[in-house]
C-alpha cells in the first residue's frame, strides 16, 4: 500500500512538472522564429530603398527584441528622405512589458518609452504621458497576437491607435526561391497595413501599405 502511494505521489509530481514546463512553453510570445532572427528589404513601389531587422533573445519566458530599420530614398542620386530607427521590446509571455525607441525621421529626432505599471501601459512618446490597455501592442508588426488585438502603440511617438484586423485568406509568398505557406491579415481603423504570417510557426513573413505619397512600400523577408 505504501509502494502504490509513494508511486503515486511520484506520477504526480511528473505529471505537474510536465504541467509546469508546458505552462512555461505556452507562456513565450507566439510568432518566435527558430533562427531567432528576422531579415527584412524595405521597397517602394519595387525599388530597395533599406533594410529592417529584428533580432531575438530568450531568457525564461520573457523575451528581448531588439529592431533596426534604415532607410534611405534617392530620387537621381540626391537624398530626399532618410529614417533611422532602434528600438527594444521586452514581452512577458504574450503582453508588452517594455518598449524604448530612438527615431531620426528625415533629421527630426523622437524618443519613446512605454513601461507596463499598475495593469497598464504607460505610453510616454511626443505628448503627455498616456495610459492604455497592458493588451495593447505595439505597431512593431512581428508578433502575429495583434491579430487578436484592437489597439496598437506606434513605435515611432507612441500614437494611440484603435485597429481592426480582417482575415483575408491563404496565400503562398515566395522567401529566398521557397514557398511559405501563409496567413493573410489587413488591419485598418487608426493604422493599415496588410500583413502575411508564416501558418507553421507565425513569424512574419511579408508587410505592404500606401505610403503618405501614394506610393506602395513592402517588406519583403529575405531570410
Amino acid at each position: 500500500m505504501t509502494r502504490l502511494i509513494r508511486s503515486a505521489t511520484r506520477m504526480l509530481l511528473v505529471v505537474a512538472a510536465l504541467g509546469l514546463t508546458a505552462g512555461m512553453a505556452a507562456a513565450l510570445p507566439s510568432s518566435l522564429p527558430s533562427s531567432d532572427r528576422l531579415d527584412f528589404v524595405v521597397t517602394r513601389n519595387g525599388e530597395a530603398i533599406g533594410t529592417h531587422r529584428y533580432r531575438f533573445t530568450r531568457k525564461g519566458d520573457r523575451v528581448k527584441v531588439d529592431i533596426q530599420t534604415e532607410i534611405d530614398f534617392k530620387l537621381l542620386f540626391v537624398p530626399l528622405y532618410r529614417f533611422r530607427h532602434v528600438s527594444q521590446e521586452v514581452w512577458d509571455g504574450d503582453k508588452l512589458a517594455s518598449l524604448k525607441s530612438s527615431t531620426n525621421d528625415n533629421g527630426e529626432p523622437v524618443k519613446l518609452e512605454v513601461r507596463s505599471i499598475d495593469k497598464s501601459l504607460a505610453v510616454n512618446g511626443k505628448k503627455t504621458i498616456e495610459k492604455v490597455d497592458p493588451r495593447a501592442v505595439p505597431a512593431s508588426l512581428w508578433n502575429s497576437v495583434l491579430v487578436n488585438r484592437n489597439q496598437m502603440v506606434g513605435t515611432v511617438d507612441g500614437s494611440i491607435m484603435e485597429t481592426q484586423v480582417t482575415r483575408l485568406g491563404d496565400d503562398v509568398v515566395k522567401v529566398g526561391g521557397q514557398s511559405i505557406a501563409t496567413d493573410h491579415y489587413r488591419v485598418t481603423g487608426d493604422y493599415q497595413r496588410e500583413l502575411w504570417y508564416d501558418r507553421t510557426d507565425g513569424t512574419l513573413v511579408r508587410v505592404r501599405f500606401t505610403a503618405s505619397d501614394g506610393s506602395e512600400v513592402e517588406y519583403v523577408r529575405s531570410n
